[in-house]
C-alpha cells in the first residue's frame, strides 16, 4: 500500500476496469487535484475491439463462492436503476431469468459449480439487502425439467435450477454510458488518449519505482501511479506468468426475423456450465451464441522491459481482433444451436467473434500492487466476469490502491506468489470445451480441412 494520494494518475486501457477506476477516482474527493490520464491503443475511443465491445452481456449473481455473488448483487441493484441517469436507463438493462444447468461427466469440467451456486443464491434470498425472494428461485432437477422451463427441445443439461433475478444489458451502451461521464465529470484534470500504444513502462534510476510509459511513437507520460488495466494485453507489457494469460473466447450471431424475435420475447438466459455454452435472449433481430471456455491461446515473442533496463523475450499469449472463430467453435456453437433451436441448425451466423479475456488460474481477478515494483498498480484478470460488476468495480479497485479493500476480496485478488507456470486454463467450474488449445493450430487444422475437400 501506497499512502499518498498520487498528483499524476496513467490508467492504461480503457474496457471496463480501466473506466470504472478513472469514473470511482474522479468521484472521491481525496483525487479533487490529481490528474487522471486515460490511455488507449484503439484508434477510437470507446474501444471497438476490446472484450466489453459487444451487443450484451449476462448479469447474473450465481457463483459458486459467495463474494462474487454478494459483489454481483449489488452491482445489479444499480444496473437495476432504469432511470436516464441510472446505469439501466436508456433501454441499456433488461430484466431475464437465468436456466443455470449442470451436464456431470463433461470431460475436462470440474463438477459442483451448479450445486454451490444455487446455495449461495438461496441464501441471499434471507437477507431483504438484496432485494429478491426464494420464490424468484426454483429446482430443475431433470432434463425434462430443464425443457419445460425453456421450452427448448434438445437442452443437454441434466439438472439445474431457475433464477429469475438476473439480466443482460446492451453492452457498447453502457461502455458509452461511463465514457461520457468520465468526459462530463473529469474537466480538466482527466486526459483522455486514445491511439496510445504502450511501448514499455518507464522507471526511477533506482530501478525500484513505475514513473510513467512510454508509448510506440516515443512519447513519454509521467506519472506517481501507473494502473495497468489493459484487458486481454495486460499480460504482454508486464510479465504475468503463472498469475493471467489472454484467451480467445467464442461468441457467434443468428440473425433472425422480426416475427422470431417476438416469439422469443420471454426466452431465459441459458447456460450450461459444463459445456460453457449459453445464449442470451435476442434483440435488433439478432441472437446470440457463447462459449466461456478454456479458450485459445496465441503464443507471440514479446518483449519484456525489467527496471534495471534489461531485455526479457518471452512467448505470451496476445490477442488477435477482428478473425472470425476457428472450424472446431463453429461446430460447437452449431451443436449448441440445433439443441435449442433445430429449425435453424442450417442458418448461417451473420458474424462470429473472438472475444479476448485476461484469465487467471482461478478466475479470480488480479487487483494488486505489483510485488516487486512501487507505484504500478495491476487491475485486470478479470476472467470474464468484469462486466456484471462494472458499476461497483472501479470503488473496489481505488481501495484496493489505498488498502481499505476487505479482508475477502483482497486475498482472493492479490498477486499469487506461488503461481504454477505456466497454466492451461481457468477453474472456476464454468469452463467448456478442450484445454490448451492453440489458435494458429486450430485454424491450421480448418485450412487443411478446406484443402481437401
Amino acid at each position: 500500500m501506497e499512502s499518498c494520494h498520487p498528483e499524476e494518475i496513467i490508467i492504461i486501457g480503457a474496457g471496463v476496469l480501466g473506466l470504472s477506476t478513472a469514473l470511482a477516482l474522479l468521484r472521491r474527493p481525496k483525487y479533487a487535484t490529481s490528474t487522471i490520464t486515460l490511455i488507449d491503443a484503439a484508434p477510437e475511443l470507446p474501444n471497438s475491439s476490446s472484450a466489453s465491445a459487444d451487443t450484451s452481456r449476462i448479469l447474473r449473481a450465481d457463483y459458486a463462492l459467495k463474494p462474487y455473488t454478494r459483489l454481483v448483487s449489488q452491482a445489479q441493484k444499480l444496473w437495476k436503476d432504469v432511470g436516464d441517469d441510472g446505469w439501466g436507463g436508456q433501454d441499456r438493462y433488461h430484466d431475464a431469468s437465468l436456466v443455470f444447468t449442470s451436464q456431470p461427466g463433461t470431460q475436462g469440467h470440474i463438477d459442483g459449480y451448479v450445486e454451490e451456486s444455487l446455495r449461495n443464491v438461496k441464501e441471499l434470498t434471507k437477507s431483504s439487502e438484496y432485494g429478491f425472494s426464494a420464490s424468484q428461485i426454483r429446482d430443475l432437477p431433470n432434463k425434462e425439467a430443464i425443457r419445460r422451463e425453456t421450452k427448448f427441445p434438445g437442452v443437454s443439461g441434466e439438472f439445474g435450477y431457475v433464477n429469475d433475478n438476473c439480466g443482460w444489458v446492451k453492452a457498447d451502451a453502457c461502455v458509452n454510458f461511463v465514457y461520457e461521464r468520465i468526459q462530463q465529470e473529469g474537466g480538466k484534470r482527466t486526459r483522455i488518449r486514445p491511439n496510445s500504444r504502450v511501448g514499455r513502462l518507464l522507471y526511477d534510476r533506482d530501478a525500484t519505482r513505475c514513473c510513467g510509459v512510454e508509448l510506440f511513437d516515443g512519447c513519454q507520460l509521467s506519472a506517481s501511479l501507473v494502473i495497468l488495466a489493459a484487458g486481454a494485453w495486460t499480460p504482454s507489457l508486464v510479465d504475468l506468468s503463472g498469475q493471467a494469460m489472454a484467451t480467445g473466447q467464442v461468441l457467434a450471431y443468428l440473425p433472425i426475423n422480426e416475427q422470431e424475435q417476438r416469439a422469443l420475447k420471454s426466452s431465459p438466459i441459458y447456460f450450461n456450465v459444463s459445456r460453457g455454452m449459453f445464449m442470451i435472449p435476442p434483440h435488433n433481430r439478432e441472437l446470440k451464441l457463447g462459449r466461456h471456455g478454456f479458450g485459445y491461446q496465441n503464443p507471440t515473442e514479446v518483449t519484456f522491459y525489467a527496471p534495471d533496463g534489461k531485455e526479457t523475450r518471452a512467448m505470451v499469449s496476445t490477442p488477435v481482433t477482428d478473425m472470425p472463430i476457428p472450424g472446431e467453435a463453429e461446430a460447437a456453437c452449431r451443436e449448441f444451436l440445433a439443441e435449442l433451436f433445430p429449425q435453424w441448425k442450417n442458418r448461417k451466423f451473420s458474424k462470429t467473434r473472438l472475444c479476448w479475456y485476461c484469465d487467471t488460474p482461478s478466475g479470480d481477478f488480479l487487483i494488486d500492487y505489483h510485488p516487486h515494483v512501487k507505484g504500478l498498480f495491476l487491475a485486470t484478470g478479470d476472467s470474464g466476469h468484469g462486466f456484471k460488476v462494472f458499476p461497483v468495480i472501479g470503488d473496489k479497485i481505488v481501495d484496493a490502491i489505498e488498502g481499505h479493500l476487505d479482508t475477502e476480496l483482497k486475498d482472493l485478488w492479490r498477486w499469487k506468489p506461488h503461481a504454477h507456470v505456466p497454466f492451461d486454463g481457468t477453474d472456476d467450474g464454468t469452463r467448456g470445451g478442450r484445454r490448451g488449445m492453440m489458435l494458429e493450430e486450430e485454424w491450421k487444422k480448418e485450412v487443411s480441412l478446406d484443402s481437401r475437400l
